[in-house]
């Protein structure tokens, strides 16, 4: 089985000097390995493509066989690396813990330890003072912090 030590090392080499940065990589029984990568702007399908082929080129075939697929990590999955988080600060999120349930808010700021949201206002015919900004350990096992997408 091709090891993700050796797909995330090729992966880094094909976009070292870029803002793009991997993700994960998940390598499943029978090579199926799955790339997902992030960047600091924007990620399009042409330098998926461009690390697809390089990794594949790298790779040999005849010794073992495998299915590649490289992903943009894409608005649906959960912030996992603090360079994620950066690229989120001022921006609306939705947060779901084991404590508060699900709620979307503000990415105020973070730390190693801890997120901090201003929870989104309520939408009621009263006008309620602003709720005060939430502190989440961010354990990355319990609290997952995802892009919010409002309509």
């Amino acid at each position: 089985m091709i090891s993700k030590e050796l797909i995330s090392n090729l992966v880094e080499k094909s976009i070292q000097d870029t803002d793009l940065f991997l993700v994960e990589v998940k390598v499943k029984p029978s090579n199926v390995i799955e790339v997902y990568v992030d960047a600091d702007s924007a990620v399009n399908i042409d330098q998926c493509v461009s690390i697809s082929r390089y990794v594949e080129g790298q790779l040999d075939r005849d010794t073992e066989d495998f299915e590649l697929s490289v992903f943009s990590w894409g608005l649906s999955g959960a912030l996992k690396l603090d360079r994620q988080l950066q690229k989120y600060v001022g921006k609306d999120v939705e947060v779901k813990t084991k404590e508060l349930g699900k709620f979307q808010g503000k990415l105020v700021g973070f730390d190693a330890e801890k997120a901090e949201i201003a929870p989104a206002p309520k939408k009621t015919s009263k006008k309620k003072p602003a709720e005060e900004p939430v502190n989440l350990l961010l354990d990355r096992k319990t609290t997952e912090i995802k892009p919010a997408i409002i309509f």
